[in-house]
Order: structure tokens, then C-alpha cells, then sequence
């Protein structure tokens, strides 16, 4: 996915400023959507969308770093900018906790705030890859049968396949052909191929 094909989401209850972000944003070619409240935002947001935000931290109803924490709540990964009339350190060292990509003061510099939501943008397409290839994973590991799954657990903790077979009273033999057709279920080549994908989903 390409950064022009996200959506660059702006939440700021000052009309001039996010109307101003809009017209300096949209004149560097990005898409945005814009939001007067946190509530309005909230209500329009869904799992699927992709892009940044670009969020006033001091919103009144549910503020900046509320909004932070509802999102990551219902698992919706997208980076976020933040805004603030006023620096605060504290909440900047909150919003950075939660997976901010930058906290940006008021009145912010126009290049500052373009490469902060390049960098955002591109952040959100990352991790709608890493996104993607792990439900792939996952889908993959789904179709190990109950057996296959447990020997995978023993394979991830580094056991070979004769230790498979005496930790699992089966021959070594039979562990080797277990091991195989893991490695060929998951779309693997090599066994540290596939201790790898192991980690990646979370199998220990």
C-alpha cells in the first residue's frame, strides 16, 4: 500500500488551525479527513481504515491522549502525531508510552509537521504489513493438526527431532516426518525458518 492511498486523519476542535493543517496538507498531495471532536472521530474510525492521525492533545470531551488509549483499546494500530497549544512534558512522555510518533507544539512548523506525517504514514503502511504477514501466519498454523502443534512447540525451544521423539515417546523417525510436514504446512525451507515463524506467532 502507498503512502498517497492512506488517509491522513486530523482532529483538532479550533476550526482556523484544522482547516489550515487541511489546506497545507492536502496542497503536499496527502488525503485527509477532518474531525472537530474526539467524539466525532471516534464514531467514524474502524479497525480497517489505514493512515495517521494528526491529534490535539487538549481536545475538550475526550482528550488527545483518552483517544490514544480508546484506539488501542479496540486495536486500532494507527500511528499518531499530537498536537498542543501549551508544552507539556508529562503528557509528551504519556503519549510517546503509548506509541506516539511525535508531540508537535502550536504553532507548528510547516515542514516539521510534513515530515512527521511522512514518517507516520509510513509507519502505519509497515505495520499494516507486519499486520497481514502475521494473520498469514497465523492462518498457516491453524491447519497443523493438535500433534503437529505441539511437536512445533518443542521445535521452537531448539529440540531435535530425536529429542522431539523421546520427550513425545514417538520414533525418531516419525518425528522427522512430523517435522517435515510442519515445515511444509507453514511454507518453510529450513528449520530456522521455521523456529523463526514459531517465534513470530507467538508459539513457545
Amino acid at each position: 500500500m502507498a503512502v498517497d492511498e492512506l488517509t491522513l486523519f486530523i482532529v483538532d476542535d479550533d476550526t482556523p488551525v484544522r482547516e489550515a493543517l487541511a489546506a497545507l496538507l492536502e496542497a503536499e498531495g496527502f488525503k485527509v479527513a477532518l474531525f472537530a471532536t474526539g467524539t466525532e472521530f471516534l464514531e467514524a474510525i474502524r479497525p480497517n481504515l489505514h493512515g495517521c492521525i494528526v491529534l490535539d492533545i487538549d481536545l475538550p470531551g475526550f482528550t488527545g491522549l483518552e483517544i490514544q488509549r480508546i484506539l488501542a483499546e479496540r486495536d486500532i494500530d494507527l500511528p499518531i502525531i499530537f498536537l498542543t497549544g501549551i508544552g507539556d512534558v508529562e503528557k509528551a512522555r504519556t503519549g510517546f508510552k503509548g506509541g506516539a510518533v511525535d508531540f508537535l507544539e502550536k504553532p507548528v512548523d510547516a515542514a516539521v509537521l510534513i515530515e512527521a506525517v511522512r514518517r507516520g504514514l509510513e509507519l502505519g503502511v509497515r505495520r499494516d504489513v507486519e499486520k497481514a504477514q502475521h494473520s498469514k501466519l497465523e492462518a498457516l498454523y491453524s491447519h497443523l493438526t493438535p500433534r503437529e502443534k505441539e511437536i512445533l512447540v518443542l521445535l521452537a525451544r531448539g529440540y531435535s527431532a530425536k529429542q522431539v521423539g523421546r520427550a513425545l515417546g514417538i520414533s525418531h523417525r516419525t518425528a522427522e516426518i512430523h517435522r517435515a510436514r510442519i515445515m511444509e504446512k507453514l511454507g518453510v525451507d529450513s528449520l530456522a525458518d521455521l523456529v523463526a515463524l514459531a517465534i513470530g506467532i507467538g508459539v513457545r
